[in-house]
C-alpha cells in the first residue's frame, strides 16, 4: 500500500511524456476532443436526458401554481319532463272577521276542504342551450408527494450528470491514446526512414565491393534482406497510419487531409496533477450514491400517498336557454349569470387497492438492487484502480530502462559503423548492430505511448480524467 501511495503521489513529481505541437496551426489534441465531443451522438442523447429531467422536474414544482380554464359549450338540445304526482287534499281553516257596527254578530267563514288533482303528464320542451365560464385551481397540499418527487428528480439528474462526465472521460481516453499513436507512427516512420536511407547508402557501397569482389554474394544478400525488411515495416506501418486517420475521422468528423496535417513529437513534460483522489470518487460510484437517494425520495413520496390532497378552486359561470317552448309555451331566454362559486377541496383515497403498497415495495427492491450493484462496481473500481497504479509504475520505470538501452545501441551502432568502414567487422556485424538500434528505438517510443496511456487512465481511474488534464 505504501508503495501505490507513493506512486500515486509520483504523478506530482515524475516526468510523463505527453505530446507537444511542432506547427501553430496543427490541429492540438484538445481541439480534436471538443470536435470528438460536439461529434458524438451518445454524449448529445445523454445531455437531451438530462433536459427530458429537468423538463419533468419543472412539470413537479410547477404542480402548486394555479391554474386557469376558459370553457364554453353550445347545443341544441330536446327532451320530454315527465310529470307524476299523486293527489293531495288541504284543509283551509274558517276565519271569524270582526265587525264594525256595534250590537252586529261577528262574521264567520266556515273552512273548507280542497283537493289537488293527481298529475301524470309528459311535457315537451326544447331551445337553445349556452354554457360559458371560467375556473381557476389551485393545488395547496399533495401530501408531500410533489415536493419530495421533486428532490428524488434533483437528485437523478445529478447521478446522470456524473454518468455524462463518465462518458466524456472515456471519450477523451480514446481521442488521447489515437493522437499518441499518431506521434508514434510518426517516429516509427521516422526511425524507419532514416534506416533505409543508410542501408541504400550501404547498397550502393555493398554493389561496388560485389564487383571488385571484396565481398561475396551472401553478405551482399544480408543487405538486401535488410532493405526488404525496413520496407515491410515501413508499408506495415503505412497501413497503420490510414486505419488511425480513418478512425479519428469517425470520431472528430475533421477530414482525413487535415488530420494528415498533425504533426507531434514526443517529448517530456512535466504533469501538475495535484489531485487525492481514489477510486472512490469515480463518476460511476458517486452516480449510484445519488441514485439511492433519488430512490429514497420517490420511496417518501409514495408513503405521502395516503394523506389528503386540497385544493383550491373559483368559477365565474354563465347558463342560458334560449330560443325554446315548453308544454306548448314559447320563451326567449332562462338564464342564470353570473353563477359564482369560490371554495375548497379535499382528495382523500382511503383504499387504492394496494396500489400504494405494491409501488413502496418495489422502490424497496430498486433500492436493493442499486445497493448491490454499487458493492460490485466498487469492487471493480477499486481493482481498476491498483491495476493502473501497478501499470503507472512499471512503465514509467520501463520507459527510463527504455530509454537508457536506446542509448546503448545508438552508441553500439556508431561503433559498429566505424569498425564496419575499417574492415574490423563484417557487414553482418553492423546490420545487426543497426537491428538492434531499430528494435530498441520503436520499443522505447512505444513504451512512451504506453506510459501516457496509463498515465490518463490513472486520471480516469480516480475521476479526475478531464480536458484541462491533457
Amino acid at each position: 500500500m505504501k508503495k501505490q501511495a507513493l506512486v500515486v503521489w509520483s504523478l506530482l513529481v515524475l516526468p510523463l511524456f505527453g505530446l507537444a505541437q511542432t506547427e501553430s496551426d496543427s490541429l492540438s489534441l484538445q481541439a480534436l476532443v471538443y470536435k470528438a465531443m460536439h461529434k458524438n451522438t451518445g454524449l448529445k442523447n445523454a445531455q437531451l436526458e438530462i433536459e427530458k429531467s429537468e423538463k419533468t422536474k419543472s412539470q413537479i414544482n410547477n404542480t402548486f401554481l394555479p391554474t386557469l380554464e376558459a370553457d364554453g359549450k353550445f347545443a341544441y338540445t330536446a327532451g320530454k319532463f315527465n310529470i307524476d304526482t299523486q293527489s293531495a287534499s288541504l284543509e283551509f281553516p274558517g276565519i271569524s272577521l270582526p265587525t264594525s257596527i256595534p250590537a252586529l254578530p261577528v262574521f264567520t267563514i266556515p273552512g273548507f276542504p280542497v283537493t289537488i288533482p293527481a298529475i301524470d303528464q309528459t311535457l315537451d320542451f326544447d331551445g337553445n342551450l349556452w354554457i360559458a365560464g371560467i375556473t381557476a385551481k389551485w393545488t395547496i397540499f399533495t401530501g408531500f408527494k410533489a415536493s419530495n418527487l421533486s428532490k428524488a428528480m434533483t437528485h437523478k439528474i445529478e447521478a446522470q450528470k456524473h454518468m455524462f462526465t463518465q462518458e466524456e472521460a472515456d471519450l477523451i481516453s480514446e481521442i488521447a491514446a489515437l493522437y499518441d499513436k499518431i506521434a508514434l507512427l510518426a517516429q516509427t516512420q521516422n526511425v524507419l526512414d532514416i534506416q533505409s536511407k543508410r542501408l541504400e547508402k550501404e547498397n550502393e557501397t555493398a554493389t561496388k565491393a560485389l564487383g571488385l569482389g571484396l565481398i561475396t554474394k551472401h553478405e551482399y544478400q544480408k543487405i538486401e534482406i535488410a532493405q526488404l525488411n525496413i520496407a515491410s515495416k515501413i508499408l506495415e506501418f503505412e497501413g497503420a497510419k490510414e486505419l488511425l486517420y480513418l478512425k479519428l475521422h469517425q470520431l472528430t468528423g475533421v477530414e482525413i487531409a487535415e488530420l494528415e496535417t498533425i504533426e507531434v513529437d514526443i517529448e517530456i513534460r512535466l504533469e501538475s496533477e495535484t489531485s487525492n483522489k481514489s477510486f472512490l470518487d469515480r463518476p460511476e460510484l458517486l452516480a449510484l450514491d445519488e441514485s439511492v437517494l433519488a430512490s429514497e425520495f420517490k420511496y417518501k413520496s409514495e408513503i405521502s400517498g395516503y394523506l389528503p390532497k386540497v385544493q383550491a378552486f373559483a368559477s365565474h359561470q354563465y347558463l342560458g336557454l334560449t330560443n325554446g317552448q315548453a308544454a306548448g309555451f314559447g320563451f326567449n331566454e332562462i338564464s342564470g349569470y353570473p353563477l359564482n362559486m369560490v371554495g375548497v377541496g379535499m382528495k382523500w383515497e382511503i383504499f387504492d387497492g394496494f396500489h400504494t403498497r405494491d409501488e413502496r415495495q418495489k422502490i424497496k427492491i430498486e433500492m436493493q438492487q442499486t445497493q448491490n450493484r454499487k458493492e460490485e462496481v466498487t469492487e471493480l473500481l477499486e481493482l481498476n484502480y491498483r491495476n493502473c497504479v501497478s501499470q503507472y509504475a512499471n512503465l514509467t520505470a520501463q520507459t527510463e530502462l527504455k530509454a537508457k538501452q536506446m542509448e546503448s545501441s545508438k552508441e553500439s551502432l556508431e561503433i559498429s559503423y566505424k569498425e564496419y568502414k575499417n574492415g574490423l567487422v563484417d557487414v553482418s556485424d553492423y546490420l545487426e548492430a543497426q537491428s538492434e538500434y531499430t528494435t530498441t528505438t520503436l520499443e522505447y517510443y512505444k513504451t512512451v505511448c504506453d506510459q501516457r496511456n496509463s498515465a490518463l487512465e490513472l486520471l480516469k481511474a480516480t475521476g479526475s480524467l478531464q480536458i484541462e488534464k491533457l
